[in-house]
């Protein structure tokens, strides 16, 4: 069956009369009669819902973050190896074409700077913008790094919600590797991009482009536009869900990636309390 449940009865009877769905107001009501499910509740519910479901030997894709804290990250991961279901965690950016067409063609990265900003929208505001944006390239440096984070050093500021509303990060890796991720979700204006820097070359990522450029640092020369085919990255990391379910292949973000991302994002977390953090000099500038 295909079916949709919310606790708001009337939303849920709307979506389910425009795609001919059954609804539901209790999500518990789909286990045994659902073979997969799409979770996009309030974090805060994640590990409770996601559980059920896993427990019930149901295949899962939850939005991001996988869950409020590391604990209950790894206990979905152990129920879902348990139960030999699929966990994927939404991690959408890593089916942008502009992070696959850099990835592939990085050789040994040693900078990055991540910039991620937009409006504030009051969505998400049961979490800070560590848990809402920041986790979002925390899972791509982490992806593009290949290596252990071995100090971490932040600084917040609550703007608009209470919580942290802006942040920056700086990550040193094993590998010598640096990043500084920069996070505001209360910013004149929209911004998604990632800048990597390896021995004589620069790349630009611009995520909602999207577009890709590579530059030589020591040329003068225009940077060349790596020519990228759009799609809709959503659709791509459902689809790519369905075929983990369908085929039994290990999804691209399974819930260890999810769990490593909530790990260091609780690092930032606890360094942000702390206080701030030394000024330093920008690795987008450098």
């Amino acid at each position: 069956m295909i079916a949709v449940a919310d606790v708001d009865r009337a939303r849920a009877e709307a979506i389910a009369a425009a795609t001919g769905a059954e609804a539901f107001v209790d999500y518990r009501a789909l286990i045994g009669k659902v073979d997969a499910v799409s979770v996009a509740v309030p974090a805060i519910h994640h590990h409770a819902v996601a559980g059920d479901f896993l427990d019930a030997g149901v295949h899962v894709f939850l939005e991001k973050p996988i869950a409020v804290d590391s604990a209950s990250a790894a206990d979905l991961v152990a129920r879902a190896e348990r139960a030999g279901v699929v966990l994927q965690v939404g991690h959408i950016e890593r089916f942008s074409p502009a992070f696959s067409e850099l990835a592939k063609r990085l050789v040994d990265p040693r900078r990055i700077a991540a910039v991620r900003q937009t409006g504030w929208s009051g969505r998400s505001a049961d979490v800070d913008v560590v848990l809402d944006l920041m986790i979002h390239d925390i899972d791509l440096v982490l992806t593009l790094a290949g290596a252990p984070v071995v100090s971490v050093a932040a600084n917040g500021d609550s703007t608009v919600s209470g919580l942290t509303d802006e942040a920056e990060a700086w990550l040193t890796f094993a590998n010598g590797m640096a990043a500084t991720l920069s996070a505001s979700r209360s910013a004149a204006e929209n911004r998604r991009q990632l800048t990597v820097t390896e021995p004589g070359l620069v790349y630009v990522a611009d995520l909602g482009g999207p577009t890709l450029s590579i530059r030589h640092r020591v040329s003068h020369a225009e940077a060349e536009m790596v020519p990228l085919t759009p799609h809709d990255n959503l659709g791509a990391e459902i689809a790519a869900f369905l075929d983990s379910v369908a085929t039994g292949r290990p999804p691209l973000v399974d819930g260890r990636a999810g769990a490593a991302a909530l790990a260091i994002a609780e690092r930032i977390q606890a360094a942000i309390a702390d206080g701030p953090a030394p000024a330093r000099r920008s690795l987008e500038t450098q």
